[in-house]
């Protein structure tokens, strides 16, 4: 367990030596675990919050990040990450992160650790049952919760920003009645009813067939130390050859590049590593499923952002779901030779992605 871990499970264990807080009788609690102070003069608080039943698993983590000197402005902005995803920044400073991007122009900025960042790589089929019960809807009450708290903590204007499954959580907030002011979407779209493949685990894994976890924990390592040391996968020249090839051709993102396109150069394959090093090991089936959501009468202060390397229908429904939610004002950006998730990584995302976020959500034309 890393020690990020270990210091949220000591503040949830005793709460008050991390700022006097009880738990109450629902399960419910967010203590300040830890701060951090950047070179770049952006501080990140983490708050530890425990969620009901009150179980091993049962808690999520909020970070915010903001100037240290207080010069914040402009809104909140609340972060819903993607399957297997957390609130983590890049380990390398100098990596562009777009919630780095919106601090350092001034912005508060939150980001969610759902459920899945408490459960360790390591945990035994028997642990892993308890997430039979982590369905959609649970996941939109741990956020909404978050949401409430932030909303204490860090009064002014709130606008969610979700990534992938993230944005579909944002969604079926904004449908569920969740006020916002703002909602900036990353290569999602609403919940659509769909059946999710079936699977007998409770929990899917992100390393698959073709890249176990632990080799994909010794590939993602090596091309962080250098993409053009040698592979620790056989029938590979280099590392940075093996992830590029494996994650070009994923077959859950369609295998011409879906994921990522990196293949192609859009993406440095470190910074790629860098990402999909951050992910949590396991994401609960049950969270797949989910009703539809509808905009209804509802219409939000919208902009969007498709990739393209998925196929067409793909963006077809992602501009459907921003026409339906934001209506005729509604901004759909497509992304021509980006992959999925290109969109948080790709070389030019601080200029066509974080600049059309930033003016979006300061309202600068």
């Amino acid at each position: 367990m890393s020690a990020q871990r270990v210091a949220l499970a000591l503040c949830l264990v005793a709460l008050a030596a991390c700022g006097g807080v009880s738990l109450r009788p629902d399960g419910n609690a967010c203590v300040l675990a830890e701060h951090h102070v950047a070179p770049d003069g952006l501080c990140e608080d983490v708050h530890a919050c425990a969620r009901p039943p009150g179980g091993p698993f049962d808690r999520v983590g909020l970070r915010r990040l903001a100037p240290c000197d207080g010069t914040s402005r402009g809104p909140v902005v609340v972060y819903l990450p993607g399957m297997h995803m957390n609130g983590l920044l890049p380990r390398d400073p100098a990596a562009f992160d777009l919630r780095r991007d919106l601090a350092a122009h001034g912005l508060r900025v939150w980001s969610i650790d759902y459920r899945t960042h408490a459960v360790p790589a390591s945990a035994a089929p028997a642990a892993l049952a308890t997430m039979t019960s982590w369905t959609a809807d649970l996941f939109a009450d741990d956020a909404r919760a978050a949401i409430a708290f932030v909303r204490r903590t860090d009064p002014g204007e709130v606008d969610l920003m979700g990534f992938s499954y993230g944005a579909g959580l944002a969604y079926r907030l904004v449908a569920g009645g969740e006020p916002v002011d703002g909602l900036v979407i990353l290569d999602g779209m609403p919940p659509d009813g769909r059946a999710a493949a079936d699977g007998s685990d409770p929990a899917i894994d992100v390393g698959g067939s073709r890249l176990p976890w632990a080799e994909r924990e010794r590939l993602l390592a090596a091309v962080l130390d250098d993409p053009s040391g040698p592979s620790p996968l056989p029938a590979f020249a280099t590392a940075g050859q093996a992830l590029t090839t494996i994650v070009h051709g994923a077959r859950a993102f369609g295998g011409q590049g879906g994921l990522s396109a990196v293949q192609s150069g859009r993406t440095d394959v470190r910074a790629l590593a860098g990402l999909l090093a951050l992910y949590d090991r396991w994401w609960p089936r049950a969270a797949l499923h989910g009703a539809r959501v509808d905009a209804g009468n509802r219409s939000v202060r919208l902009l969007a952002f498709s990739s393209t390397t998925i196929g067409d229908a793909w963006v077809a429904r992602v501009r459907a779901g921003a026409d339906a939610f934001g209506g005729p004002a509604a901004t759909v950006r497509v992304l021509p030779g980006y992959g999925h998730v290109d969109v948080l990584v790709a070389r030019d995302a601080p200029i066509l992605v974080a600049e059309p976020v930033r003016r979006f959500l300061t309202g600068q034309p």
